[in-house]
């Protein structure tokens, strides 16, 4: 056809309509070009690990609509945020098969991750769930003990609270999330505050790790465990920095919420300042809770309560007191300090960087306590039956554990280097007196 058919042609198509030249081989036009990623600055976490869905949250420089591509197989189905681009993001992830391992990938991130997701309500296990706490942004201790935790790959993080010495200080935040970034990216977080979270009123961890439709007292059904996350600063109770307190209707909910739970789970209490803690060191709000030891009380007569696993003092304890067993997990990067061994009561203690790994299976609890460099400090059973758990649980070292325990050489040294780095936190922005009022 000759060149000026042809563009006769063309021009009474375009007078036609745009529809009729689209139609033509080589008029498609070119789509329309994506939205450019805005890269991540904290992040991705992971929380609220229910029966079919996890929630992912990071953060960003720029407001923008988060995404997440995620699948069994590989990251190929896109969950994405409602609502005005924000900067911080959740994004549920639903549909998941239970105790299945999932990758996903948030837009603006580098990196695939996976997690493994919660099981289905009331199955037997097997849980490796991990226990610290107690951070205070102590910068290279705090790496060192996530970095350990993360080689453990938990399948659901418990935090005993006081992640950073002072939550108004956003620069304290982004270290504490990229030190914790390769054991969040994998590990669903439940924290509870603590006293340095309320420093700002409570708003950084609100804005973290705070279910949105939530106070930060609730509770979670993971497998065969329930866990009741309690708030010992809870500022409508009058609760400061330097001292702690429950309100009625807190207890009045942790009661009713006991009565709900079936007699065959695993209840856990995570809270900051728990029953007891032993401190060498007798100072003004240290030790334990009466208000969280008389609430603790009150719903064991309800349903018996498993563990207590709590933070607040810079060291490792367990021990049974009053029928209740309790834990104080608080080496997780905090300056070290000496717990009290001798006190009645108290089966194992340990002033070093440290955490807990807790296995359970149907009705079998067991766990271990972990230096930073792999070393057991202290293992526990906390249930055993007749049943055998359907998938025996991995061989574990020993160690003794009938009386008081100290690591002598390692505890050394980890509150040398404590020590080291105790000016360096302060010097990054915490004020001497948030990193002292634990």
């Amino acid at each position: 056809m000759p060149l000026k058919a042809c563009a006769g042609l063309a021009l009474l198509l375009v007078l036609a309509g745009c529809d009729k030249l689209r139609a033509l081989p080589g008029f498609e036009p070119a789509p329309p070009p994506p939205p450019p990623s805005v890269p991540v600055a904290m992040g991705p976490w992971l929380m609220e690990p229910l029966p079919g869905r996890v929630t992912v949250a990071w953060t960003t420089q720029e407001p923008n609509l988060g995404r997440v591509w995620y699948g069994a197989s590989e990251p190929d189905r896109l969950a994405m945020e409602e609502g005005a681009p924000a900067t911080d993001h959740r994004v549920v992830l639903p549909s998941l098969q239970p105790s299945t391992q999932y990758l996903y990938r948030v837009e603006g991130g580098q990196e695939t991750a996976w997690f493994t997701s919660a099981p289905q309500a009331g199955a037997e296990g097997p849980l490796h769930v991990l226990v610290y706490g107690d951070n205070s942004t102590n910068n290279g201790d705090h790496a060192l003990v996530a970095r350990a935790a993360a080689a453990e790959r938990p399948q659901l993080a418990l935090h005993t609270g006081n992640m950073v010495a002072s939550a108004r200080e956003d620069s304290l935040w982004r270290v504490w999330f990229e030190e914790e970034r390769d054991l969040l990216a994998h590990a669903p977080i439940v924290a509870t505050v603590g006293n340095h979270e309320i420093t700002d009123t409570g708003a950084a961890y609100a804005r973290f790790f705070q279910r949105r439709d939530r106070p930060p007292y609730a509770s979670l059904d993971y497998g065969p465990v329930h866990v009741a996350v309690l708030d010992a600063f809870e500022m409508r109770a009058g609760s400061t920095p330097q001292s702690g307190g429950i309100s009625d209707v807190q207890k009045a909910w942790f009661e009713e919420d006991l009565r709900g739970v079936s007699p065959d789970r695993h209840v856990w209490v995570l809270v900051h300042q728990g029953p007891f803690a032993h401190p060498a060191e007798k100072r003004e709000g240290r030790g334990g809770s009466e208000e969280v030891r008389a609430a603790i009380a009150g719903a064991h007569k309800i349903h018996p309560i498993e563990a207590v696993f709590a933070g607040h003092e810079a060291f490792y304890e367990r021990g049974e007191i009053d029928g209740i067993r309790y834990f104080v997990l608080g080496g997780g990067g905090a300056p070290l300090e000496e717990p009290d061994a001798t006190v009645p009561g108290v089966q194992s203690a340990a002033s070093a960087l440290s955490y807990a790994t807790v296995d359970v299976c149907g009705c079998h609890t067991r766990g271990a306590v972990k230096d930073i460099a792999g070393k057991v400090i202290d293992a526990f059973t906390l249930a055993e039956c007749a049943k055998p758990c359907s998938v025996p649980f991995a061989p574990q070292a020993v160690v003794a554990s009938s009386g008081p325990a100290r690591s002598g050489e390692d505890s050394g040294s980890s509150r040398r280097r404590s020590r080291k780095r105790r000016k360096r936190s302060l010097d990054e922005g915490a004020s001497a007196a948030e990193n002292r009022d634990r």
